[in-house]
């Protein structure tokens, strides 16, 4: 069988494999398992458990994802935040006790009662 050497040395494999929370292990047998740190208890990767190292390599240079961009916060004033709140709660007015609720705030502010 033919063993294809890889061209990097393990000592690079395991950091560049630690920068993304993985660990590389070596079995008895002349194979690898990359491990996840990340979980709790530390678990081998789906398919990655017992394979040669040029497979291990190629799994850990390949690049990753980009991450999400960032949600924007809202820069509205604390009245348009007032405002989605009320909204949001007449879409919530469908239940028979909110609707009993909402009647019952509108009361008390036809009688100046309420804010």
């Amino acid at each position: 069988m033919l063993q294809i050497t890889s061209p990097l040395p393990l000592s690079k494999i395991r950091y560049r494999a630690k920068k993304r929370g993985l660990k590389i292990r070596a079995d008895g047998t002349g194979n690898f398992a990359v491990i996840s740190i990340q979980t709790e208890p530390p678990r081998p990767l789906v398919g990655l458990d017992h394979v040669p190292l040029w497979v291990i390599e190629q799994v850990i240079l390949t690049p990753l994802p980009e991450p999400k961009p960032r949600r924007k916060r809202n820069g509205g004033s604390q009245r348009k935040h007032h405002d989605d709140h009320r909204a949001r709660d007449d879409h919530q007015a469908s239940h028979p006790a909110a609707a009993s609720f909402t009647h019952l705030i509108d009361l008390l502010k036809a009688q100046g009662g309420a804010p």
